[in-house]
């Protein structure tokens, strides 16, 4: 998809990173004049529907915030091609993780800051009737004065569902789960402060506390 003119407003420069279900380009926009993020469903996955429907709800939960802790979503749609698409707000300062293993742990203070920020979007999400649950390192861009972006809303959750798997399967990634979201049970407005402590502790010296080595319920 590269150099590539998508919906003849798109230009497509190059690629910023790859997950499992899509890709992420830096494109600009020719009708607003200014860059965008590009995510882009994955060819194996267009034909299935729960896979497309899965994007749709990342872009339409993602478009119901506005925060300056989380990345902002301007549009979706399906190219000329078949692609299923999804523009965002252009983070330049790559992911946490990426900060994580060019510079090294975080000082004490750093971490700290980073987490409250954290914490905020996914208080905000939360006030909006959206639960992420995946936050990790991997899903926090930063900015270029260093501000943190939560993004990839892909298995978001509506806050007011009892429980946010209903089948047994647990989605998203265990090390930053909060308990309750593990055991599949509601997760309230203290449980999605879970996800930020681990994402920043894990990224300072002092690291954190282990976890029990132990398979969570399902319910």
């Amino acid at each position: 998809m590269q150099q590539k003119l998508l919906n003849r407003r798109y230009g497509i420069s190059g690629l910023l990173g790859t997950g499992g279900m899509a890709k992420v380009y830096l494109a600009h926009d020719d009708v607003l004049g200014r860059d965008v993020a590009l995510k882009v469903l994955r060819e194996q996955y267009a034909e299935n529907e729960e896979f497309v429907e899965r994007f749709r709800r990342e872009a339409q939960a993602a478009a119901r915030l506005s925060h300056p802790n989380i990345v902002a979503t301007y549009d979706r749609g399906r190219s000329e091609d078949g692609s299923y698409y999804i523009v965002m707000e252009y983070v330049s300062g790559g992911t946490l993780k990426d900060r994580i293993v060019r510079g090294g742990p975080l000082d004490p203070d750093r971490a700290a800051e980073l987490a409250a920020q954290i914490a905020g979007a996914l208080g905000a999400a939360h006030d909006r009737g959206v639960i992420h649950r995946d936050v990790k390192p991997q899903n926090v861009l930063l900015t270029h004065s260093g501000d943190a972006k939560v993004t990839d809303f892909g298995i978001a959750r509506a806050a007011s569902e009892a429980s946010l798997s209903g089948t047994s399967v647990i989605l998203g990634t265990v090390s930053y789960m909060s308990p309750e979201q593990a055991m599949g049970r509601t997760v309230g407005r203290r449980a999605i402060c879970t996800p930020s402590a681990w994402c920043s502790t894990r990224c300072s010296p002092a690291g954190c506390p282990s976890r029990p080595r132990r398979r969570w319920p399902s319910r």
